[in-house]
């Protein structure tokens, strides 16, 4: 059985405004000042972990901004048996809470850095707190936990960076580097900040999106060993290039393909960029199968509050079945075959 990646959106807001985003973050729109209860997460997750799923990446929103982040953390561990519990964050204060959750057992922390020019990564982001990012993502890699830096690759934006940053992090100590095609469909959303890109750079968000291809041969160069993984069942195929210091550089170029389900049935966006990679819980306890259609979600909220647990576990299971259908689409073709990827 295929299962998905289990992502959780702990609150809706992050109070930065990315153009690659939308004020949701990873959730599809979702009422400002949303935050996930603690009880109705581990009530999710209980459901989750009988499905055969031990891992959990928490984002947002932003996690560091959510105040119950290091008990939930511990909870999660304790209470749900999740094996790897990755928190994805983008804001300084992830730094400041770094200790207190590697303690309560975090296994990876996720930051985001897009550029090391401090007036561009105001452009990209809102906040002047370029120095603060890069001092949270030393105190992350101080506690010994693995730390994975997320690059947003933008045509025209941060292109000619990519080898200082990819040196940065590696000088820093970092365990990873992974580099992300833009999610050029995210417009077609609810939410975006694409307005924010228009008026900022007179862009839209395709303008911002190229294949990861050449990067990947500079990145090809300095490397010793190379690997094509997938995060999780249903992730794309990434190629994983470790260098001499043994950081690994991942890049993932959604042209690689996309597992699809009967979600995708027709809709007029298929096909889409990430498609089925992650089942999602959102800030207000909904399934979210998709990051684009509001219509494709599953409000567990009613029974959670009624503490029906048999017909959460039945919501989920169902959520599961669908994923377990799923097929590999390689971007611009007609192939439903799935390509052999190494684990």
């Amino acid at each position: 059985m295929r299962l998905p990646q289990w992502r959780v959106t702990l609150n809706a807001r992050c109070k930065r405004s990315c153009y690659y985003c939308r004020p949701s973050g990873e959730a599809v729109a979702t009422e400002a000042g949303a935050n996930l209860d603690p009880d109705r997460l581990l009530a999710v997750a209980a459901a989750v972990r009988a499905q055969g799923v031990d891992s959990v990446k928490l984002t947002g929103g932003d996690p560091a901004l959510y105040e119950p982040l290091v008990d939930v953390v511990r909870r999660l561990r304790e209470e749900a048996g999740m094996r790897d519990v990755e928190v994805i964050s983008r804001h300084p204060r992830i730094g400041e809470l770094a200790p207190a959750l590697a303690e309560a057992g975090v296994t990876q922390f996720n930051v985001s850095l897009d550029t090391l020019n401090p007036q561009l990564h105001r452009e990209i982001c809102g906040p002047d707190d370029h120095a603060e990012v890069l001092d949270a993502i030393r105190a992350c890699v101080a506690t010994g936990v693995p730390v994975k830096v997320n690059v947003v690759v933008m045509a025209g934006i941060n292109i000619p960076e990519i080898d200082a940053l990819i040196d940065w992090c590696e000088e820093a100590g970092v365990d990873s580097v992974k580099l992300l095609d833009i999610i050029k469909d995210l417009a077609e959303g609810q939410e975006s900040y694409e307005r924010r890109l228009q008026i900022k750079q007179k862009l839209n968000l395709p303008d911002l999106y190229l294949p990861l291809e050449d990067l990947a041969d500079g990145v090809r160069s300095r490397a010793v060993d190379e690997e094509v993984v997938q995060q999780g069942g249903l992730g794309h195929p990434m190629t994983v290039f470790t260098l001499t210091s043994g950081m690994k550089v991942v890049i993932k170029d959604s042209t690689a393909g996309a597992w699809y389900g009967s979600v995708c049935r027709g809709c007029p966006l298929f096909p889409c960029h990430d498609a089925l990679m992650a089942l999602r819980l959102t800030a207000d306890a909904r399934l979210q199968f998709c990051l684009l259609r509001e219509d494709a979600t599953v409000d567990l909220a009613p029974l959670l509050d009624a503490g029906d647990t048999k017909a959460v576990l039945a919501r989920v299971e169902a959520a599961f079945e669908m994923y377990a259908a799923a097929y590999f689409r390689k971007d611009g073709t007609k192939t439903t075959e799935l390509a052999e990827v190494s684990r």
